[in-house]
């Protein structure tokens, strides 16, 4: 179906209070890769392509009405309800805090790290593969020039929407397999990160890597893990932001380092993930905590 064609839909996403929608856009907005995502103070918006369509959508806030008002358009209707589930797992809609607050708002370590007694909700990529190469990108550099490059690559590989797309929402951002036809030499990215950007995209082609959260933390950082240029932090965080899943702990992370560190005596591996153990199943909204203190 051509987009010339296109239909639009809204959908009203229900949410239970507190809900900070602003707090979401704030962390979203400064990882924007432009040209693919458009975020205002209000709104999000993105492109998107799928196995039946391609589009664009727009999420606002009514919080009145305790709801995320979701605008999509599209060239084929099999998408929609996809895209509105996508969407809910990105701003974490239904996750069920009231066992999480209960566990963290005792606990000294996390308590400092909620906001008003509620643990802060999890911001899920809106594309798995987009977020596996946003985050190698972004391995020893600043979330700026990681962003920055993502915009090369979305520019350079050159899957343009139609004309009459929103301004700004000017490509659609390349798949696996385009990804691997592209010549990445002149992104600004090292020689070994262009390197990681390739074995990491050809895994997922080939499905020694699954990008999904129907699996085990472990299961993910076994197969993850073995790839050339993939560390522990990028294994992790993939698995939290990229995938959603609620039991990842980056225990590497200087962050989670910092708020653990007691006096000048920062914790080993092994007593980071013994303190850990006591936040299962639930790691992935502890380290949230302890990256909010």
């Amino acid at each position: 179906m051509s987009f010339q064609n296109q239909i639009t839909t809204l959908l009203s996403l229900n949410y239970k209070k507190p809900f900070n929608f602003s707090h979401t856009l704030s962390f979203l907005k400064i990882r924007a890769i432009k040209g693919v995502e458009v975020i205002t103070d209000q709104s999000y918006n993105r492109t998107f392509r799928s196995e039946y369509a391609e589009g664009f959508f727009t999420v606002l806030d009514c919080p009145n009405k305790s709801c995320l008002e979701l605008s999509i358009a599209y060239s084929d209707p099999k998408c929609y309800t996809a895209i509105a589930h996508r969407v809910r797992r990105m701003f974490d809609i239904d996750t069920d805090f009231s066992v999480i607050n209960a566990l963290f708002s005792t606990d000294k370590l996390l308590c400092g790290g909620m906001i008003e007694g509620h643990a802060p909700r999890l911001p899920v990529a809106f594309d798995p593969f987009e977020f596996v190469i946003r985050a190698i990108l972004g391995q020893q550099i600043s979330v700026k020039a990681a962003t920055t490059l993502a915009g090369r690559i979305a520019k350079m590989t050159k899957k343009e929407t139609p004309v009459c797309f929103p301004e700004g929402l000017d490509y659609f951002f390349p798949n696996p397999d385009e990804l691997l036809a592209t010549d990445l030499s002149t992104i600004g990215a090292t020689k070994t990160r262009q390197e990681t950007l390739k074995t990491a995209t050809q895994a997922i082609v080939d499905g020694s890597v699954i990008l999904t959260p129907n699996q085990s933390p472990e299961d993910f950082q076994r197969d993850f893990s073995t790839l050339k240029g993939i560390g522990d932090w990028t294994v992790s965080y993939v698995a939290m932001r990229g995938l959603g899943m609620m039991d990842s702990f980056p225990y590497s992370d200087l962050g989670v380092i910092k708020a653990l560190t007691k006096g000048n005596k920062a914790p080993t591996k092994k007593e980071i993930l013994s303190i850990a153990e006591q936040w299962r199943p639930y790691r992935t909204y502890a380290t949230l905590c302890l990256w909010n203190q």
